[in-house]
């Protein structure tokens, strides 16, 4: 796919809100409000969720396309490739200080992270240092069945049918899931059925838009409406009955993928180049990055033994180290991709 402009300024506003989020202590009625909900750490996450989903979606449907098959060897590949090198200096320094006892010492919950099923973790073996890489274990669950699915079925409207499906038990879970006792020992709503609800969305529209391309074209070009429904979408704790939001992870994801096929068919419009400016796009660059080192830093909450875990060191070390992370370690790897295309 070519350089898409916009994607990574939305990354940078994805990993700002994580860290914010990280940032604030807890306590407060202000993280009761339904305005926290549009700005948490987890509506950040939901929008790296929705755009991996589009993204990974329309790479693989254009290489069966193109191949008549996916190759599962250079995909995982590249995966890997762009995935681990960060999570590995992570998880040593994480090692490092659990021996120390400068961090909570929760092997089993290490494993779990470091098996990417720390959505699964039990409450007694969750540690606040790994707490963010539930995420992390949700997108490889998806990359474990994703390109098989698509790899699968020869038509579209089969795949459309299965992931209308799990979409559905995405909303009976987030729905059902806070009603039960099980919630008092796992956190279910980052269990990959319904966490993965976004990355469904983004992957359902990158379907549609490979078959109506040239119509979405002619829909979505200067059509400012789809800004305005995107945004509403995206406000939907605001004025969302109580009984219903549950169900804001969905409409959000939603919202979201509307924006990105908008911003898809408009890359040169006013807005786009605005949102696409020089800070933002690098910020998004190295946002993956910053991601896995701000659970080290940031942790999911302020305090911490160490110092680098207090403000304002914990924020400027998370950002030297993504930038150099990403300048003299992972570009240096990523140049390995190309070998597996």
């Amino acid at each position: 796919m070519n350089y898409i402009k916009g994607f990574d300024s939305l990354r940078a506003i994805s990993i700002i809100m994580v860290m914010i989020s990280h940032l604030l202590p807890a306590g407060y009625d202000f993280y009761e409000t339904r305005l926290w909900i549009v700005v948490s750490g987890d509506t950040g996450v939901r929008i790296f969720f929705t755009l991996s989903g589009f993204l990974i979606t329309t790479l693989l449907i254009k290489e069966k396309e193109k191949k008549g098959f996916i190759n599962f060897k250079s995909f995982f590949a590249r995966r890997f490739i762009r995935l681990l090198p960060p999570l590995l200096l992570f998880y040593c320094t994480i090692a490092l200080f659990m021996t120390t006892g400068d961090i909570q010492s929760t092997w089993i919950g290490f494993y779990f992270s470091l098996l990417y099923l720390y959505n699964f973790v039990p409450h007694n073996y969750y540690t606040v240092e790994l707490g963010h890489t539930w995420s992390l274990a949700v997108e490889e669950q998806y990359y474990l069945i994703w390109p098989f699915l698509i790899n699968s079925f020869q038509k579209t409207k089969k795949i459309t049918i299965i992931v209308t499906l799990l979409l559905l038990l995405c909303s009976l879970a987030y729905f059902i899931f806070p009603r039960l006792e099980i919630t008092q020992h796992y956190h279910t709503s980052r269990w990959f059925i319904p966490a993965a609800a976004p990355i469904f969305i983004g992957s359902l529209v990158a379907i549609f838009n490979q078959k109506k391309a040239k119509k979405w074209t002619l829909l979505f070009y200067k059509n400012t409406t789809f800004i305005l429904l995107a945004f509403a979408l995206f406000l939907y704790p605001l004025y969302s009955p109580t009984n219903l939001l549950p169900f804001t992870p969905i409409l959000q994801a939603v919202g979201v993928s509307i924006f990105l096929i908008w911003i898809l068919y408009n890359q040169n419009h006013t807005f786009t180049k605005i949102l696409n400016n020089p800070p933002l796009q690098y910020i998004g660059k190295i946002s993956y990055g910053i991601y896995v080192y701000q659970g080290f830093f940031l942790r999911t909450g302020p305090g911490g033994n160490l110092a680098v875990q207090h403000f304002p060191m914990n924020i400027i070390l998370v950002f030297i180290i993504a930038i150099l992370s990403y300048e003299f370690y992972e570009k240096k790897l990523m140049k390995l991709k190309v070998r597996f295309r």
